[in-house]
């Protein structure tokens, strides 16, 4: 083996356990509506994806894509190796994640004062803070080649089409959930929260949703409410009511939210208002946050109902998968 093919295993090894861990945490960041956090992880684990890609090229493990099904079918096995730190390796990667640590000492996410918009070099993994320069001062790569982790589409990157088409299938989609299902499995709290609860928190946040909307579409850069949304603890007194009364509540607002978004134009779209978090975000950024917030609550209530449904006869404890631990609701 050369130097340098063993320098590549190293630095294949290093950045793909780098990749994996920061692409977890990125994950876990935003079940905890950590989002300015989590870019920090979604660009740092792209840094170590575009660099272990180019180890493994340079290895020579990239074929014909008929060469690379008979190596997968073999079965990849690469070398053991001892790689020595994998995260925070460098000055730029350990000042925002040294941010991120303090925001969270502090029980917050990061506000738009403390950390720009992040780039990734997606020809040698160099990671940006800021503007973007004219060519990679690494590698010389344009600035177009740049994979951007921006505040402003930090919920995602759904249009206005896909973000009105989404948020009119919540209501069918809440119907289909409940459907058949009596008072007490309805009542019933799984991981504290039960499925009354969850949608009663659904209405609420679609009335933070539509104010906000509203503000940004009838005046110029609002500065958005700092009150945080409310949050599932908030929602308790829904378990008292009528599962009826609860699902029409949340379409009759969903109504009027659909109401003020059909028909908008792309300039309309693309209206903004100041985040304290965010900073200044268009309406997309509002729709693709109301977007995901629902369809994490969405899988939730699927998983919910399938267990209850499993269990027939009696209401034991249920536990959701880990991956579906309900959120953390701050800073939004």
């Amino acid at each position: 083996m050369t130097i340098s093919e063993e320098e590549n295993r190293l630095q294949l090894c290093s950045m793909s356990l780098g990749y994996t861990a920061y692409h977890v945490w990125a994950l876990q960041a935003r079940r905890e509506r950590r989002y300015n956090i989590a870019r920090i992880f979604e660009a740092s684990s792209c840094v170590k994806r575009v660099r272990a890609e180019r180890s493994f090229h340079a290895l020579g493990e990239v074929g014909s894509t008929g060469e690379n099904v008979s190596r997968a079918l073999d079965g990849l096995e690469p070398l053991a190796v001892a790689t020595g730190p994998v995260t925070g390796t460098s000055p730029l990667s350990r000042d925002l994640l040294s941010r991120a640590s303090r925001a969270l000492a502090e029980s917050r996410d990061l506000n738009a004062e403390e950390i720009g918009d992040l780039h990734v070099c997606s020809n040698c993994g160099e990671l940006i803070e800021g503007t973007v320069p004219d060519v990679c001062t690494i590698c010389g790569t344009v600035r177009e080649g740049f994979l951007p982790f921006r505040a402003a589409e930090a919920m995602g990157n759904l249009g206005p089409y896909s973000i009105v088409k989404k948020i009119e299938q919540t209501p069918a989609t809440l119907r289909a959930i409940i459907e058949g299902l009596s008072n007490e499995q309805l009542t019933h709290r799984v991981n504290g929260h039960s499925l009354k609860e969850l949608i009663g928190h659904l209405t609420d946040m679609d009335v933070v949703f539509r104010e906000r909307a509203w503000l940004i579409l009838e005046t110029d850069s609002p500065r958005l409410p700092s009150a945080h949304p409310p949050t599932l603890a908030l929602a308790s007194g829904y378990n008292s009511q009528k599962i009826a009364d609860i699902v029409d509540a949340f379409q009759a607002s969903r109504q009027q939210s659909l109401s003020l978004l059909r028909g908008l134009t792309p300039a309309a779209w693309h209206r903004t208002g100041y985040h304290v978090i965010y900073g200044t975000i268009p309406l997309t950024h509002q729709g693709n946050w109301v977007v995901d917030h629902e369809r994490g609550h969405l899988i939730q209530m699927a998983q919910i109902r399938h267990d209850l449904l499993q269990q027939h006869d009696s209401l034991g404890q249920l536990k959701l998968p880990t991956n579906l631990v309900p959120e953390i609701l701050d800073g939004e």
